[in-house]
């Protein structure tokens, strides 16, 4: 036998380096899966074992706001500057801005506007930059970065699973308990402020690999407010993928009774069972306490659309909306069902960012978390020339959150603006107001993301390789307008012989690919239909390109098809 193959041989011929490589790879993953249920079973015995008093929860608020600057520049210092591995650092340095600079401007000038200097000296980061998707250029340097080179290095070791150990690198856990004490406090002023504290209270978010379901309701025990119900579009899986979600979830739901704090067991319900939930809130307004639940604003749309068709009431119903822009088609099919809806705004890098306003001026207004992060504004070129945005950079403030942010495109935008609404939330000071968020990089819906990076993939490589025609053939469009958000895949009548069922199987197959969050969010969509594809000449721009991925804010349908 050569000498090559009687390296890659083993007994009986039988070829093993590779298996054995895999086999040392998934045993890593089940130690550090192993590892992070154990931090977290001994992170949550404190976190259950006391809950936040109401005027506990006003203090924390209060103090985040007040000591906001010193946190930052303790963060600063402790997560960059004492950080050699930290991007920013390597950033900071090209700029030539020591720790003294940044601590001056920000007792003489405040926060936001040392922001802004250190954005115009470089010290930014774009969205694919933070994603590890694209190295962070500026003129004279060029840094390779992955994703985890942002995780933030002062979190307790409890809550940071350690990999294969030879490297030092760290896997995040989805969810970080110091956070969500910050973020219960946060809650719980957003909701005294919109009477919902004594309300039945339920939630539709998936359950884990998903974490919104979860945070939702450790949040909620941290203040002493049981959630009633736990509807899931997903459903739990002890397939081998999958188990390490799956034991994440029980060993909480354990822990929650050992702690006489139940997180109630979700209710596998898929989108087409709106109804069982719009049943359970008519029950609630039968019963004269009309309920409170959180879900992505399609999801509300569905029950709202649910009760209408089957003649429930569910009049008083008051929605908490989040995942994915709130507009004024989605806000008549609500109301039209006599509830209403205060907006939240989120980000799984730094958690919770705003809570709606009580005095709201538009359908989605909200408070944004001063304490907790800082925002400013700069102008982004948008791809293929159709224009700029004033995109959101936000700036985390606190050593809780999982990431840190400095300068950080967050690939939204919208409308800022500073002003005295006289709510509660105001009178905490939080008077940074934000409304109309929409999202420049990602394709929206249901709650669920893909980065425009993974669209351009699609559109431009795969499907025109796949199934003929060039990549201004093919184009995903996000309907944000229409009471039920969807997304439609847009492909040129010039692409002969195509069969639709096969393009979907394949844009389904290449994201599924991409993580566990990726599988659920197919499962989401195809369970609410929400993803299509039409025949139809791509949207050009007026200098004659076609972008990847077009927001319109009515129906496709409506804006007419060529």
């Amino acid at each position: 036998m050569p000498a090559e193959g009687r390296a890659r041989s083993g007994i009986c011929g039988v070829k093993c380096g590779w298996p054995l490589g895999r086999l040392s790879v998934m045993l890593s993953k089940m130690l550090d899966s192993v590892r992070m249920l154990w931090r977290f079973s001994v992170g949550l015995k404190p976190f259950l074992g006391s809950t936040l008093s109401g005027e506990q929860c006003r203090q924390i608020v209060v103090e985040s706001m007040r000591d906001r600057a010193a946190s930052f520049l303790e963060l600063l210092r402790r997560a960059v500057y004492d950080n050699p591995r930290s991007p920013y650092l390597a950033l900071l340095r090209w700029a030539g801005v020591e720790f003294g600079d940044v601590a001056g401007m920000v007792r003489q000038e405040g926060i936001e506007a040392t922001l802004q200097k250190l954005y115009d000296a470089g010290v930014f980061v774009r969205l694919e930059e933070f994603k590890g998707l694209r190295p962070i250029e500026r003129l004279g340097l060029e840094l390779c970065v992955r994703a985890a080179d942002f995780n933030n290095p002062l979190l307790r070791r409890d809550f940071i699973a350690a990999s294969s150990g030879s490297t030092g690198r760290r896997q995040r856990l989805a969810i970080d308990l110091d956070l969500l004490v910050i973020e219960a406090a946060y809650n719980w002023v957003v909701e005294q402020a919109h009477g919902v504290l004594t309300r039945p209270r339920a939630i539709w978010w998936p359950i884990p690999p998903g974490s919104a379901g979860l945070k939702h309701a450790l949040r909620a025990v941290k203040c002493g407010r049981m959630l009633d119900k736990w509807f899931s579009p997903t459903k739990i899986s002890w397939h081998p993928r999958e188990f390490p979600s799956a034991a994440f979830l029980c060993l909480a739901l354990c822990l929650s009774r050992f702690w006489k704090t139940p997180i109630p067991i979700p209710e596998f319900t898929p989108l087409e069972q709106a109804w069982r939930i719009a049943v359970w809130l008519g029950e609630q307004t039968g019963h004269g306490s009309p309920a409170y639940l959180s879900a992505p604003a399609s999801s509300i749309v569905r029950i709202c659309q649910a009760a209408l068709q089957t003649g429930v009431d569910i009049s008083g119903s008051l929605f908490r909306v989040s995942g994915e822009p709130y507009t004024e088609a989605k806000r008549r099919v609500v109301v039209s069902c006599g509830a209403q809806t205060f907006s939240s705004w989120s980000l799984s890098e730094c958690g919770t960012i705003a809570g709606g306003c009580f005095r709201a001026q538009a359908i989605d207004e909200v408070h944004l978390y001063s304490g907790k992060l800082a925002l400013i504004q700069r102008p982004v070129s948008l791809k293929h020339d159709v224009g700029t945005v004033d995109a959101f950079h936000l700036t985390t403030l606190r050593r809780e959150t999982p990431k840190v942010l400095l300068n950080v495109d967050t690939g939204d935008y919208g409308i800022v603006s500073e002003r005295r609404c006289g709510c509660p939330l105001d009178e905490l000071g939080m008077t940074i107001h934000v409304h109309t968020i929409r999202n420049y990089e990602k394709l929206t819906t249901s709650g669920m993301h893909i980065l425009g990076s993974d669209i351009l993939e699609l559109v431009e490589n795969l499907l025109p390789q796949r199934h003929g025609g060039k990549p201004g053939d093919y184009q995903f469009v996000e309907e944000a307008g229409s009471p039920e958000t969807c997304v439609t895949i847009v492909v040129s009548r010039s692409v002969k012989n195509l069969k639709e069922e096969v393009l979907l199987r394949d844009v389904k197959q290449f994201l599924s690919k991409k993580s566990r969050a990726q599988r659920m969010m197919l499962n989401i969509w195809e369970q609410g239909k929400s993803i299509r594809v039409v025949r139809a000449e791509p949207y050009t721009t007026y200098t004659g390109k076609t972008p990847a991925l077009r927001i319109v804010t009515g129906s496709l349908d409506s804006e007419g098809l060529r």
